[in-house]
């Protein structure tokens, strides 16, 4: 099954396209832990929302309010938010305040649970159609898009914003640290719209396709507790790019929607493998 992209949008680590860099396996930053610029607020996002996100929800917002501008069909536009470690930041926080001093503050809990970063971007967008969070390993980001794709081919949508990403919280850097996990390592946030009209098409598979057509992204260094990845031949690791992290899938994804670019991405968790193939239409 395939479907139709309308718009896709990113925020990494550096500035400036992002597929020369992948292919180069060019570094965007410099250091171990290889961060995004700190979000800037949107126009159509009130101060008020924006100040009760969290970082990740704001770089959620900020890759998503532009691809809705406009829009006609938000009551009926689904989502699908995909994460393997969530609100961490949030979390901590608020362990350590109710470990420190014996109360937390409800407000502070619902900023923990995995889907906040979508919840908070509905309630800004005043998104009404159906929302779904998945958490899939290292597979993250290419299960968000094929659910996308899915909820289009089984006509429960016409459109589906499908965004997926992780941030270095102190949680995950310190976890990072104490697990030994070398680096350089990064995050991303990305998002890809998708519908059933015209445009670039892509579609997730399960096996990586004999036949070679553009590049091929796909991550060589597992995550903590991962099985070990199976080797695929001739394929570009994006973390030598963006530093090692989940949902890196995606981004490779928008990269090359952006540059109009035929190719395929590849994400594992253990024996599972997808393949995204995108065919520009250029």
């Amino acid at each position: 099954m395939s479907a139709h992209i309308a718009g896709t949008a990113y925020r990494v680590p550096g500035s400036g396209p992002l597929l020369d860099d992948l292919l180069a396996s060019r570094p965007r930053s410099a250091g171990r832990f290889l961060a995004c610029d700190e979000p800037i607020r949107p126009e159509v996002i009130g101060a008020g929302a924006w100040r009760r996100m969290s970082r990740l929800g704001r770089l959620v917002t900020q890759v998503s309010a532009p691809l809705l501008a406009g829009r006609v069909d938000l009551d009926t536009l689904a989502v699908v938010w995909g994460t393997v470690f969530g609100e961490l930041g949030p979390t901590g926080r608020f362990l350590d305040r109710l470990f420190t001093e014996g109360v937390a503050s409800p407000l502070a809990f619902q900023n923990s649970v995995y889907n906040a970063p979508v919840g908070h971007l509905s309630n800004a967008l005043d998104l009404r159609g159906m929302s779904e969070t998945l958490s899939a390993g290292g597979a993250t980001g290419l299960a968000a898009l094929a659910r996308g794709i899915d909820l289009i081919a089984l006509g429960r949508a016409s459109s589906v914003l499908v965004v997926a990403g992780d941030v270095l919280s102190p949680g995950v850097r310190r976890s990072w640290d104490l697990l030994g996990v070398e680096g350089p390592l990064g995050e991303a946030v990305a998002a890809v719209l998708l519908h059933d009209g015209e445009g670039p098409e892509v579609c997730v598979e399960t096996q990586v396709p004999d036949e070679a057509h553009g590049p091929l992204f796909a991550r060589a260094r597992a995550l903590p507790i991962e099985e070990p990845l199976r080797k695929i031949a001739g394929a570009i690791p994006p973390e030598d790019c963006l530093g090692l992290m989940p949902t890196m899938g995606l981004v490779a994804v928008a990269a090359l929607i952006e540059a109009g670019q035929t190719g395929r991405v590849v994400e594992q968790d253990g024996t599972t493998s997808l393949v995204a193939r995108v065919v520009s239409r250029g």
